[in-house]
């Protein structure tokens, strides 16, 4: 048994703690972040206000449609679940490799999903009657 402070029970241990601590940090940097860009938004009308000259307008967010999101998780969620299912099927056989499917039908389920959401977007933006509204 190593003595000293860093033996590889207390590595182990300080990975998810150092992790969890990490994402923690990472959300509270992000939301403190946003109310800073808040706030300087919230100074700049007060002082346009003030010389008397136009209020700046709110910036404009761009709304990508949601089959975007689900098309692009669907082909990460596919590539990791048919790396997973090759890679373990390499090492562990037909009964480790089945783990595999779940992430890979899980991307397939997203990829779908986003193939009909995005016809059905297709179809309410079409003018009815239109020789291309389907």
């Amino acid at each position: 048994m190593t003595s000293g402070f860093l033996t590889p029970e207390t590595f182990a241990i300080s990975i998810p703690v150092i992790a969890i601590i990490g994402g923690v940090a990472i959300a509270i940097v992000a939301i403190v972040m946003e109310g800073r860009k808040k706030e300087l938004r919230h100074k700049e009308r007060l002082l346009a206000m003030e010389k008397g000259i136009d209020v700046p307008s709110e910036p404009v967010k761009e709304i990508r449609p949601a089959y975007l999101h689900n098309r692009s998780s669907g082909l990460v969620m596919t590539l990791i679940g048919l790396a997973l299912t090759v890679a373990l099927w390499t090492v562990a056989g037909p009964e480790g490799g089945v783990w595999g499917l779940i992430p890979l039908a899980i991307g397939i389920g997203l990829l779908i999903s986003a193939s009909l959401e995005k016809k059905e977007a297709q179809r309410t933006d079409s003018p009815i009657g239109s020789p291309t509204g389907v």
